[in-house]
């Protein structure tokens, strides 16, 4: 015996029978099912379209009430005014320092700069909200506003106060601090905390809805919420036109918002170009100030002069020398005025610091100095600019302002050169006027003086046209500076950013589809315990014989002799199965265990005995479960005289046997009284020849052990089984309990194992988080009484086969008979 279950396990691992029986469909692993996917959706079609209608219903809902997003946007041409013309050599030139490219991203960081965004708050009153309360949401106003409050008092600070209609002359306003006052529109009203305010009609002003919210933030609050709302493209780097975008939920505001930002954008653009022009107008009024004085004081020496030698008309006679004198002196003069115009530039930067001032490079004939004076205006600017958006410590500003002391440092350098070489060339001119005095000694001291004082009138005056003509120049630029940046086009609104209707249609229809598939997944996750026949597939290759549906009458018989229920034609197709298992006349000993009590392996025994007997089969159930015998009680019979009493020799083989009473070929032996040592019994010699006398007297033995994952006795008696059936109970077993018969089938313990599922639901796959997983295989049918449809061998979810239809279909695909395969396995 030992040595044919040895040959039973070399046999049984070479060819499994899961490779004869019909393999479920459902697959493991990862791999998609088709078919489960689509007998759960007809499973639970009434839960899934009921929770698609209810997501589209919300998602409805949410649309309904959601409050929708607009986008405006607009166009700003930044035109590159500040290339230098070819040609220009005056004081034009000279204030357009920057003669470089104009940066696009500088000009979008002035845009989105703080102090931008502060000015259009202020501008448009941002930092004042009015709200209504509606029905279901509450609707912020903007320039369909009843009525707007302006502060009277300066104040900067945070508060709320709300604010009812009474008639057409009259309002109510409720501060904070719940203190009402009641007012005429118009009216000032002073506030605790906020100070004097006016509450004025406004043309949407209407007496439809009576209540509003006022609501006051500080403007920087405002603008910083604001700073982040507005977005700047360049949508193409050869060009310098930035797009600037808004979303918002009041169209309107956000077009004047964009407008206004252009706006003031070109405003501070003008402004900061002006600047240079200012310094410099400044310094020429300052300078025309101090010539006009020395002018008027030469022009007061001459009269006085003249009246006093009593001098109408200096003649011509020493003309040519007193030109040439006079030429000198000039010189000398516009080489010391330029000395002065040195020295004065030069004590300015030292006493400016870090200032961030601009100087007049027009004024001196030096190409090299004006270039460098040019040069420190320009990053002066820039860094004026830099400035308003970004910190000082930020990596540009520092760059900007290390170019300046160096730009600065260069400049007081070439400054001092430049005083030298001016200070020598001084030196030489009054050297050469010297020697022309001393040709001119011998002119009358009259006509001397007379020539002096008109060479400084001359001198004098020229400069005081010089800088005439250049201040008007300047103020002419002034007045022609148009700003740089051009708008394209408008702000326009370009319709409803958010929601978008379809999208979330669609994701409402998503979710309402996979929320039950979701429920159903993450419930089967959770379960710990056997559900369907998929998740015995999936831990076991061990073959399935059949699946018993649930016994909802209660009764212990299930099965008799005319019935026609679904759970009766799935014993009778385990009946069938078990004809392709037990294929030797020899082969009659069935042996039924589980991994624990409750799982309904009496109940399969007796059923499975009294479906063979029905057949005309002699059949015998063995209660051998002798710790917890149950058949005996289930079919009312008398236990007092059983296998425990032959087993020591207190009976005989006849006393032992009693009829079921349930059909005259099924009879009963019962276990007798409880043992102490029901394993010990087990293996007793008497145990053998009782088999022996059951194989010789009866066509089918079942034996109704003990649980084989709590004791040993149904290891014991394999020896005597042809056969074995492991009972699994839907949401009964735990799954980690498969690895019980896992390890007595491949251990070869117990080689010749299959496994019934018992107590199959229909619903209960549903319920613990799986849906159906095989199509349907029975039918009803009228008029001949029963109809019995073949499927692919599941009914009503249980998942019983059909009566033996799949493996006829088996042996016609191999070719083969599958019982002849069945007498080698077990031969």
């Amino acid at each position: 015996m030992e040595g044919n279950n040895k040959a039973a396990v070399d046999d049984a691992l070479k060819n499994r029978p899961d490779q004869v029986l019909p393999k479920n469909e459902e697959g493991g692993g990862n791999s998609f099912n088709l078919k489960w996917l689509l007998t759960t959706i007809l499973a639970i079609w009434p839960w899934l379209l009921g929770s698609i209608i209810i997501s589209l219903i919300a998602g409805n809902i949410y649309l309904r009430y959601y409050t929708p997003i607009y986008s405006a946007s607009a166009q700003l041409l930044i035109n590159d005014s500040k290339k230098s013309s070819a040609g220009s050599d005056d004081l034009l030139k000279a204030l357009k320092i920057n003669n470089n490219k104009i940066n696009i991203d500088n000009e979008i960081q002035i845009l989105r700069s703080r102090s931008t965004m502060t000015e259009i708050v202020k501008e448009l009153k941002l930092n004042l909200t009015y709200t209504t309360e509606g029905r279901f949401k509450r609707t912020e106003l903007y320039n369909n506003k009843p009525f707007e409050l302006v502060k009277v008092d300066t104040f900067d600070g945070s508060f709320n106060c709300k604010v009812r209609i009474l008639s057409n002359d009259n309002y109510s306003l409720v501060d904070g601090k719940n203190h009402t006052v009641n007012a005429r529109w118009g009216d000032t009203v002073t506030l605790e905390d906020i100070g004097r305010v006016i509450l004025q009609k406004t043309p949407a002003f209407s007496l439809s809805n009576l209540e509003y919210d006022v609501q006051h933030i500080p403007i920087l609050y405002s603008a910083i919420s604001y700073q982040g709302q507005v977005n700047y493209i360049v949508p193409n780097k050869a060009v310098t036109c930035i797009q600037i975008s808004m979303m918002n939920t009041i169209p309107e505001r956000a077009v004047d918002i964009i407008n206004t930002l252009m706006s003031v954008y070109q405003r501070k653009n003008v402004e900061d170009r002006n600047k240079i022009a200012d310094s410099t107008i400044a310094f020429i009024d300052r300078r025309k100030k101090v010539l006009g004085e020395e002018l008027s004081k030469v022009e007061g020496e001459i009269e006085r002069f003249k009246q006093l030698n009593g001098i109408a008309d200096i003649g011509t006679q020493a003309s040519l020398l007193v030109t040439t004198k006079s030429n000198t002196a000039l010189k000398l003069e516009e080489a010391k005025l330029q000395l002065g115009v040195i020295g004065t530039i030069s004590d300015y930067i030292q006493k400016v610091d870090d200032k961030l001032v601009t100087l007049p490079a027009s004024l001196l004939d030096n190409k090299g100095l004006s270039e460098l004076l040019n040069r420190y205006n320009y990053l002066t600017e820039q860094i004026d600019k830099a400035e308003l958006t970004m910190n000082k410590d930020n990596p540009i500003p520092r760059t900007l302002r290390k170019q300046k002391d160096e730009v600065k440092k260069s400049l007081a350098n070439a400054l001092a050169s430049s005083k030298k070489e001016t200070e020598l060339k001084v030196r030489m001119i009054e050297q050469s006027l010297k020697l022309n005095v001393k040709d001119i000694r011998d002119i009358p001291k009259v006509e001397r003086e007379s020539l002096e004082f008109a060479r400084q009138q001359q001198i004098k005056q020229e400069l005081f046209i010089f800088l005439l003509k250049k201040r008007e120049e300047t103020a002419i630029e002034k007045s022609s500076t148009v700003a740089d940046g051009i708008i394209v086009d408008a702000a326009l609104t370009t319709g409803i950013v958010a929601p978008d209707k379809r999208r979330i249609l669609m994701i409402s229809f998503l979710i309402g589809t996979m929320l039950p598939f979701a429920i159903i997944m993450i419930r089967r996750a959770l379960n710990i315990r056997i559900i369907s026949k998929g998740d015995i597939v999936k831990a076991t290759t061990i073959p399935i014989i059949g699946e018993i549906g649930n016994n909802g009458s209660g009764e212990s018989v299930a099965v008799t002799r005319n019935s026609r229920t679904i759970i009766s034609e799935q014993f009778r197709a385990l009946r069938t199965n078990l004809q392709y298992l037990l294929t030797r006349n020899d082969q009659k000993v069935i042996m039924v265990t589980s991994s624990m009590s409750g799982e309904g392996k009496s109940f399969i025994a007796i059923n499975l005995a009294v479906t063979l007997s029905l057949s005309g089969k002699k059949v015998v159930i063995m209660e051998l479960d002798l710790r917890k015998p149950k058949i005996s009680k289930m079919l009312g019979l008398n236990n007092e005289v059983g296998f425990s009493n032959y087993s020591i020799g207190k009976a005989s083989y006849e006393e032992v046997l009693i009829p079921s009473g349930v059909d005259s070929n099924l009879f009963v032996l019962p276990s007798g009284p409880i043992p102490p040592n029901p394993a010990e019994l087990v293996l007793l010699k008497s145990t053998h020849d009782l088999f022996e006398m059951l194989r010789r007297d009866f066509d089918y033995v079942i034996i109704d052990t003990s649980p084989v994952g709590l004791v040993t006795d149904a290891q014991l008696l394999n020896r005597y089984a042809d056969t074995a059936m492991y009972v699994v109970r839907q949401g009964y077993t735990y799954k980690q309990q498969l690895g019980i018969p896992n390890e007595l089938y491949y251990s070869g313990r117990i080689p010749k194992l299959n496994i019934i599922l018992n107590d199959v639901v229909a619903n209960r796959g549903f319920a613990y988080g799986y849906g159906y997983e095989e199509g349907y295989g029975y039918g009803y049918g009228y008029g001949y009484g029963y109809g019995y449809g073949y499927g692919y061998g599941y009914g009503y979810g249980y998942g019983t086969y059909g009566d033996g239809y799949y493996l006829e279909e088996e042996k016609k695909r191999k070719g083969k008979g599958l019982g002849s395969f069945l007498k080698k396995k077990n031969s």
